[in-house]
């Protein structure tokens, strides 16, 4: 059975040649279906599917997405000569795909919708009047989305926005990036709706905590004018930092954390580590774990984060934007990721030297580098620019 065959459970409906599937369904497929399109034997029951709305009400789950999308969208994207590896200068649809967002909004909100719905759409505005490739283009949320599969439920043949047709390919066709997994929200949605309840839990219990402190009276029980007396005249103490008097059998209690709060802290951690787990990160950027970091340590873990976290959208992302219906054949678009990997400025001088004395770049190359004017000017380079005369080697993933 092909993996479209999944969708032929629906609502509890049987597929029907021709059926509308909305773009997002693929969150709400039973996973029965999902385990025999797979090759998984058995069914996994009670399958628990929630909103990105509801995701993002968690802490853990909010940092992720800060995270992946807010360091994809900034890196810089580059285009190159597949075949003599020179810098080509970028299309309007790379440098800034929708005119009236900057191009970090795009595509933070593109690895958005891979993460939480495992697929993302840019809606063609413009094409290119030298060769009809997309030429500006807008994100479409997903949820706006749906498909149309040919007889057999083995292919999509078209999509619709808003439920009207758009056309396969040139204005108003849909440039589709199509994740290599379920999204988040499908995936991890049992261990997002248990954290969901827990967040809830913890409001309630800050809404509601527990006394810190309690005033026991050993002795006998005092008039409801002398217990208020002694509270207000401990609350006016602690508030200015002075010490309270107490007479007699009254005795100062110090309750602390109950066990219940503890479980919570110790459950928010372990679902924070779950959390960065499902999502690439490692655990301390959701502070799931209390490992110190040095300078040695963090350079390994944003290597850590490329591979296993940013490098399955950036690739998605590169090689859909390189297919021949959007850049021309040949070229190839890539982000430059050097600067995000750039360790501290000593290690950076190291290896500079090491380059100018093996000749391998000369002391213009080495200031461009580090983003500085060449030798005898007073402008920078801009940025993202490489002479004509220049080439490089094509960053490989």
């Amino acid at each position: 059975m092909g993996f479209l065959n999944a969708f032929r459970i629906i609502n509890d409906e049987e597929y029907t040649p021709g059926m509308t599937v909305r773009a997002s369904t693929i969150s709400d497929i039973p996973y029965s279906g999902l385990s025999s399109a797979w090759g998984f034997p058995g069914e996994v029951p009670n399958v628990v599917t929630i909103t990105r709305e509801q995701a993002m009400t968690v802490p853990a789950v909010a940092r992720a997405r800060g995270i992946l999308a807010g360091s994809i969208g900034t890196i810089p994207m580059e285009t190159y000569n597949k075949i003599t590896g020179a810098h080509v200068p970028n299309r309007t649809l790379i440098e800034q795909p929708d005119p009236a967002l900057p191009r970090v909004n795009t595509i933070s909100w593109l690895v958005d919708d891979l993460l939480f719905h495992g697929a993302a759409y840019l809606q063609v505005l413009d094409v290119s009047l030298e060769d009809g490739r997309p030429y500006r283009a807008r994100r479409i949320n997903p949820g706006r989305v749906t498909w149309n599969l040919n007889y057999d439920g083995t292919m999509i043949t078209s999509y619709n926005v808003d439920t009207k047709p758009v056309p396969n390919s040139g204005l108003n066709s849909l440039i589709v990036f199509q994740g290599i997994e379920e999204g988040l929200i499908a995936r991890a949605g049992r261990t997002l709706k248990t954290a969901i309840e827990l967040e809830q839990a913890s409001y309630r219990m800050a809404s509601e905590p527990v006394p810190q402190m309690v005033l026991m009276n050993e002795g006998m029980n005092l008039p409801g004018d002398q217990v208020a007396g002694l509270m207000d005249t401990f609350k006016r103490a602690r508030r200015e930092r002075s010490t309270a008097y107490v007479e007699g059998p009254i005795k100062l209690e110090v309750v602390g954390l109950d066990s219940a709060q503890m479980q919570m802290v110790e459950a928010r951690q372990f679902l924070s580590a779950e959390i960065a787990r499902t999502c690439g990160i490692p655990a301390w950027y959701l502070n799931a774990e209390s490992a110190s970091m040095t300078y040695s340590n963090v350079t390994a873990e944003r290597r850590s984060l490329l591979d296993f976290g940013l490098r399955p959208f950036i690739s998605i992302l590169e090689e859909r934007l390189s297919m021949d219906d959007v850049t021309p054949r040949n070229q190839v678009v890539r982000f430059d990721i050097d600067d995000f990997l750039r360790g501290n400025p000593l290690e950076r001088v190291d290896v500079t030297i090491k380059l100018l004395d093996a000749g391998i770049i000369d002391i213009d190359e080495a200031r461009e580098m580090e983003d500085l004017a060449p030798r005898g000017t007073t402008e920078t380079p801009e940025q993202g620019t490489t002479p004509p005369s220049q080439t490089r080697e094509i960053p490989t993933q």
